[in-house]
């Protein structure tokens, strides 16, 4: 009799062991999902079944999911809690290629084994609405049932929030299961069982625990299999990938490169239709941030993250920024007749560079907000700073130059040549004071300074009533 006992104990340690089916992704060995079925619920169609994840703690989170795409499917997701020593199990609803929405409704608990430890993330689970839930069902016999996987590497979480926002995948697949083969036994706890009972059996551990960490990954059990192509997965997220670097490289064109220059050129730079250069660089820059906000537009309302604060603050200045073309040019006209400043010309400046200063902040939410690489927010950072800082030296030095100019010629005798050319100009017209055209003034001027000397002239009457209220300003403006 005694002699039967360990043969007994060897019988039931197999029995316990085989009742998990147990796979790994195909591009990771330190990722596994087992799955149990117990006799009852196999039986009965309904009931509770019970899942484990492990996984390494250098991913960020780790996801199992019951249906073949997405969509409809029911999902779990785990990841490090605030203290860095237990994993929050955080249960969801697919809707499509978008954020799975956190689910109150999923009847589940995590088990004794569930943990952090020696760096492994653990999660045993009981699930009591696996075999339907909204969306979809599961049949619990069934020989290729389907299920997904997905996980995203990355720094911990640390969150014991259940609706913790998560960034995109790394990477995911679709793969069945046979659980017929993860059939069998009454355990409220399969995996502590099959843990303590493994080392008693090779054979036994060899079908089943194994491939938890190590083997070739894939398809290492027997019970499941994966698709020869991620092709469920790969197509929509291959033109996610697309759109979202278009995005970031169109809005960092707009906000990084042209609007900053087009301030610039009008300031450096002196000669005739500099003015329609300056205005044509910023019209282009600007329709790259419409285009730009409709490849964001797509992505957030795909993702569920329209109310983010980067969307808004991109919808808010793209909006804006509509108004700047307006202002520019009802102060060109006012500006042609009168030679002073307008009202439009400050609302022009200022309203410029804060848009473009909130631009480029919110490309670095951007690359937050789709988990960019370090390297990539640092890179970003670098070359935003440096063309702020250029903008700002060539405005602050080029702003000061004007003024100082305006002051000397406005001390000469008669007021600036733009002053004493229109006085000419309008002995000759009649009253028509401020017809004097740009073309007559460079002609009788002897010099062809083009539209920065003619709009940064102002007449010795303005700069005298400037002074005397106390504003100071240069002619035409620029952002």
């Amino acid at each position: 009799m005694r002699l039967f006992q360990p043969l007994a104990a060897l019988g039931l340690a197999s029995i316990s062991v085989a009742q998990l089916v147990t796979s790994n992704p195909t591009d990771q060995d330190d990722i596994s999902y087992s799955v149990n079925v117990p006799s009852d619920s196999a039986s009965s169609g309904s009931g509770d079944i019970y899942f484990q994840i492990k996984a390494s703690t250098s991913f960020q989170w780790v996801a199992l999911g019951q249906g073949s795409q997405m969509a409809n499917s029911n999902i779990f997701v785990i990841y490090s809690s605030s203290d860095g020593k237990n994993v929050t199990l955080s249960p969801r609803l697919g809707t499509g290629h978008e954020m799975p929405q956190y689910d109150s409704s999923a009847q589940v608990s995590l088990l004794d084994g569930s943990g952090i430890s020696g760096g492994i993330m653990t999660a045993n689970v009981r699930c009591g609405s696996c075999s339907s839930w909204s969306g979809g069902s599961m049949s619990l016999t069934d020989s290729s049932s389907s299920w997904i996987w997905a996980y995203k590497s990355g720094s911990a979480l640390d969150s014991d929030s259940s609706s913790e926002s998560i960034s995109l995948h790394s990477s995911a697949s679709a793969f069945s299961l046979d659980l017929t083969q993860g059939t069998g036994g009454s355990s409220t706890n399969p995996f502590t069982t099959s843990s303590s009972t493994s080392s008693s059996s090779g054979s036994a551990s060899s079908s089943s625990s194994s491939s938890y960490f190590g083997g070739s990954g894939g398809n290492s059990n027997p019970g499941s299999t994966f698709p020869a192509s991620e092709s469920s997965f790969g197509s929509f997220f291959s033109k996610r990938t697309a759109v979202l670097t278009a995005h970031a490289v169109v809005m960092c064109l707009a906000f990084v490169l042209f609007f900053p220059l087009g301030g610039m050129l009008i300031r450096v730079f002196s000669f005739p239709g500099l003015i329609w250069v300056h205005a044509f660089t910023q019209v282009f820059a600007w329709c790259l941030s419409i285009a730009g906000m409709g490849l964001g537009i797509y992505l957030a309302k795909n993702e569920r993250q329209l109310t983010h604060h980067h969307a808004i603050i991109g919808l808010v200045v793209v909006s804006v920024l509509s108004l700047q073309p307006l202002l520019g040019l009802v102060h060109h006209e006012i500006y042609k007749r009168t030679g002073t400043r307008t009202l439009y010309a400050r609302i022009h400046v200022w309203l410029g560079r804060s848009l473009i200063l909130l631009g480029i902040i919110n490309g670095g939410l951007g690359l937050q907000l789709s988990s960019n690489s370090r390297k990539g927010e640092i890179a970003y950072g670098v070359l935003a700073a440096i063309i702020g800082i250029t903008y700002i030296i060539v405005v602050t030095c080029m702003s000061a130059k004007r003024r100082s100019a305006a002051a000397t010629k406005a001390g000469s005798p008669g007021g600036t040549v733009l002053e004493k050319t229109r006085r000419r100009g309008s002995h000759r017209n009649g009253s028509r004071r401020g017809s004097y055209t740009e073309r007559e003034y460079r002609r009788e001027r002897g010099s062809d300074r083009g539209l920065r000397e003619y709009y940064g002239e102002r007449s010795s009457r303005s700069i005298s009533a400037s002074r005397s209220s106390g504003r100071r300003g240069s002619g035409h403006v620029s952002v």
